[in-house]
């Protein structure tokens, strides 16, 4: 037999729900996972025997005024082999840790992922 309804039974249940409604509507977001970090590289734009081109420095600056964030800056070198040449290119290029979810910006400047290089290796400036 069902047991009549009571104006307490039925304000008790609201109640409960109630408070578990508002629970679960202040459960604070989950953060964002930050974005996995990937190396980009871009030529220096050196010669040999002639230097010039630009710097690490300098390209660092076009990424942070473009809106990417720099987490790490070094110098690398494309790994090509090349014949000892005055105005040939010397192959290196600066290499520099962005987050991934920039990666779209900074090739739109011309860096490339360094992934996309098989040969290239990351070294100290020199």
């Amino acid at each position: 037999m069902t047991e009549p309804k009571t104006p307490h039974r039925l304000t008790l249940a609201l109640a409960c729900s109630m408070a578990l409604g508002s629970a679960c509507a202040t459960t604070p977001a989950t953060p964002a996972k930050p974005a996995t970090p990937v190396a980009v590289v871009k030529t220096l734009g050196q010669r040999q025997c002639e230097g010039g081109g630009t710097t690490a420095a300098a390209l660092a600056q076009a990424l942070r005024e473009a809106g990417v964030q720099v987490l790490a800056q070094a110098c690398a070198h494309d790994g090509r082999m090349r014949p000892a040449v005055c105005g040939a290119p010397d192959g290196v290029m600066a290499w520099f840790e962005i987050p991934g979810d920039q990666l779209a910006k900074a090739q739109a400047l011309g860096y490339v992922a360094m992934a996309s290089l098989p040969d290239a290796r990351r070294q100290d400036c020199r």
